[in-house]
């Protein structure tokens, strides 16, 4: 190797002082800075087109739940706003229904719906579904016919009543009116979008109401049910004592309890026998009085005996109850059919305006019915009575736990009025007169709703569900199980709906629709 290359060697290997690895290290970082800046710039670009694409599909995702098929039920064809809105309607009313019995159902409302089991078949967001399809059916179905024979009903007032008292439930939420309706009716809904379903409900629940006081039985008609059926409508008084047996208890050396044996208590129950059948000799006046006891109100072993045919005033008798380790010393006081009357009120129902200013108002315009209604007209806020002057009809006691009621059944006369506050509302009412007894308005109740059940059934029938897209998954899973308990026939496989299980699901909350 020549001199000249050993130094241009020894020139390559010279040692790095401090500035030259400073210099170097500044290089490096500027050239990582450099292609740093390059991908950044590249993430950003696919980010922003992300963005300008998902925000490019939220007015098509709701153009297609607002315009496209989700499913069609008898032939008409549902949109997903529609579905969520009555899904909402079930869903919400269910859980303020039985608000306090959801824990014992195993439901826990804080979770998706969607993987809670109902049943074998479905879960909690599938007995909503069904609940809100069944609802779809029948109102399809009763407006459909309603409107074949020219059923009119003038639902403006109705729907009025429904926007005002949606804008007071947003206004004590503080929450706007979008978010009320997004939150109680499903994440596409809007005033304008479902206020055509507003409409749709009571149309069907007015010719519903026609259709029901059509059908409503004959006096000679609830008259023979009853005579088929006293048990259930005749009351009983009695006179009662209970005996209980003096089971004896003691307990093991570790201070555990010990059981009695079948002979301490077999001595018990002799014991109390002998006393019950004292007690029956005192009974009328030491025993505790019972009065208008109907049998569903007592213990069966107790009905069973009072409501025999053959039972006599008088009568008295002991029965064992082995299962609580008692005696029932009774006597039979009588039977009778009660002839406790209903009432026919109007109401006026405010919560802004003082019941006793409208009825001085009602006083100065003449006290007369007439002048009650058209007070109706003109503070009301009760949705229910509203089209029929406030008309309440056939009240029974026994389904009123108000302090209304205790007005309602004081004993009035027609014509008579007040006024009350009840669970901060601001109530005036107006009696109408007596309506039938008790008695006959719940047998024309259970005849009517017999009659409409069959009805519905029958009307319904027709109303066939076809879900291609399977966002009902579990239509499908009840087919698959009914196809398993009843063969096919040509007939089934003709009329059975379209599902498919791989189609669309999205989880519910219990604040959205029913696919968010």
């Amino acid at each position: 190797m020549s001199q000249k290359d050993v130094k241009k060697e020894q020139s390559s290997e010279k040692v790095m002082t401090r500035y030259d690895k400073k210099v170097q290290k500044r290089k490096e970082e500027a050239e990582r800075a450099k292609k740093q800046a390059k991908t950044e710039k590249i993430i950003g670009i696919v980010i922003a087109a992300a963005i300008v694409i998902a925000l490019a599909m939220i007015p098509v995702k709701s153009y297609t739940a607002v315009h496209s098929t989700y499913l069609t039920v008898g032939g008409h064809d549902i949109t997903r706003v529609e579905f969520d809105y009555y899904y909402n309607l079930a869903k919400n009313d269910y859980l303020n229904t039985y608000s306090s019995y959801l824990s014992y159902m195993g439901l826990d409302t804080t979770k998706d719906f969607a993987k809670q089991d109902y049943s074998d078949t479905m879960t909690w967001k599938d007995y909503f579904s069904s609940l809100a399809l069944e609802t779809i059916k029948q109102n399809k179905a009763l407006i459909d016919t309603a409107e074949a024979e020219g059923f009119t009903y003038d639902t403006a007032k109705d729907v009025a009543a429904f926007e005002s008292s949606a804008k007071e439930a947003a206004s004590n939420s503080d929450v706007s009116m979008a978010r009320y309706y997004k939150a109680t009716f499903g994440s596409y809904a809007t005033f304008a979008r479902i206020k055509s379903f507003v409409e749709d409900g009571y149309y069907a629940n007015a010719y519903y109401k026609k259709q029901s006081d059509e059908k409503a039985p004959a006096e000679d008609e609830i008259q023979t049910y009853y005579e088929e059926n006293k048990d259930t409508y005749d009351s009983v008084d009695y006179h009662m004592t209970e005996i209980a047996a003096d089971i004896p208890s003691s307990t093991d050396a570790d201070g555990n309890a010990v059981a009695a044996t079948d002979e301490e208590i077999a001595a018990a129950m002799a014991e109390a026998k002998t006393r019950a059948d004292a007690a029956l000799e005192t009974i009328g006046t030491d025993g505790e009085a019972y009065t208008g006891k109907l049998k569903s109100s007592v213990l069966t072993r107790l009905g069973d005996w009072l409501f025999d045919a053959d039972r006599t005033e008088g009568d008295t008798t002991v029965i064992e109850d082995t299962d609580n380790n008692k005696y029932y010393a009774l006597q039979f006081d009588g039977r009778y059919l009660a002839d406790t009357t209903t009432a026919n009120i109007r109401v006026i129902m405010s919560t802004t305006v003082a019941g006793e200013d409208i009825l001085k108002e009602y006083e100065e315009a003449g006290a007369t019915e007439d002048a009650f209604i058209a007070l109706v007209d003109k503070y009301s806020e009760d949705t229910y009575s509203n089209n029929d002057g406030g008309l309440y009809k056939e009240l029974k006691s026994s389904s009123l736990d108000s302090n209304l009621s205790e007005w309602i059944f004081a004993g009035h006369k027609a014509g008579d009025t007040t006024a009350l506050t009840d669970n901060g509302s601001n109530y005036v009412l107006y009696y109408v007169g007596d309506g039938r007894p008790e008695w006959q308005v719940k047998i024309s109740e259970t005849l009517t709703t017999e009659a409409m059940t069959t009805y519905l059934t029958e009307l319904k029938s027709g109303y066939e569900v076809s879900d291609p897209k399977g966002h009902l998954a579990y239509l499908k899973k009840q087919a698959a199980a009914d196809s398993e308990t009843t063969p096919a026939t040509t007939e089934d496989s003709e009329t059975t709906p379209a599902t498919d299980a791989d189609g669309e699901t999205t989880p519910v909350s219990t604040e959205e629709s029913a696919a968010e």
